[in-house]
């Protein structure tokens, strides 16, 4: 189940903005991906698939070799993208205004290496399956977007992968969270990090410590839309 949930991730990523851009003739020890403005997802989007796929067919020998190639290939395309902070603070919930700064930051520094290892593991599996972006219609406020991509594993089923998106001020968009097959990543990270606390004795150190998204033992196909 980790390595489903961490391919569905990865092959989500294929299919989004804020993991575009990456040149298909760069190589695995190219330096980190430039996120930049843009006004339409979708445009991105559609762009950015065929280059990120050609990447990893590419390089997938070297990939399959080398843990710390594909690391650095993960850690590349998901720093400049994705709203680290945003995220962990979601994450962390009503704890966040407990925490002291110190803590939110090393909690958003675990919550990033915990990502970096379940793309890891999922990127492993990618096997050229089937992503289908879904047309982008804007809503009503500018600075955040919804886009929704099929993932067809390769059992046949579809997945369906929302990403919600948050726009800076330089127009820059970065993933804020995920929905898989109806289940709010978010929301299931949230609850299972109040469980971590609770376990932990009310101890944020501790809590921080023992995380890891795999512990909230997410099913993202039996999952209900």
């Amino acid at each position: 189940m980790k390595r489903l949930l961490g391919w569905v991730l990865v092959s989500s990523v294929l299919a989004v903005p804020a993991w575009a851009q990456v040149a298909a003739s760069a190589s695995v020890a190219a330096g980190a991906v430039v996120n930049t403005p843009e006004a339409n997802p979708q445009v991105v989007v559609q762009k950015s698939i065929d280059a990120l796929v050609a990447r990893i067919v590419k390089d997938r020998k070297t990939l399959q070799k080398s843990p710390a190639a594909l690391t650095a290939l993960v850690e590349q395309n998901i720093t400049p993208f994705v709203d680290i902070p945003g995220i962990a603070r979601g994450v962390m919930g009503q704890y966040f205004r407990q925490a002291s700064a110190e803590q939110r930051d090393r909690f958003a520094a675990t919550f990033k290496q915990s990502l970096i290892r379940t793309y890891a593991n999922g990127l492993a599996g990618y096997n050229n399956q089937k992503i289908v972006v879904k047309p982008y219609t804007p809503g009503s406020d500018m600075t955040r977007a919804q886009v929704d991509v099929e993932v067809t594993l390769e059992s046949g089923t579809m997945v369906p992968v929302t990403f919600q998106m948050v726009r800076d001020g330089a127009g820059v968009w970065k993933a804020r969270n995920l929905i898989i097959n109806g289940l709010n990543l978010g929301l299931t990270f949230r609850k299972r990090f109040a469980e971590v606390v609770e376990q932990s004795g009310g101890n944020l150190d501790k809590a921080i410590a023992a995380w890891s998204p795999e512990a909230a033992n997410v099913d993202v196909v039996k999952s209900k839309s």
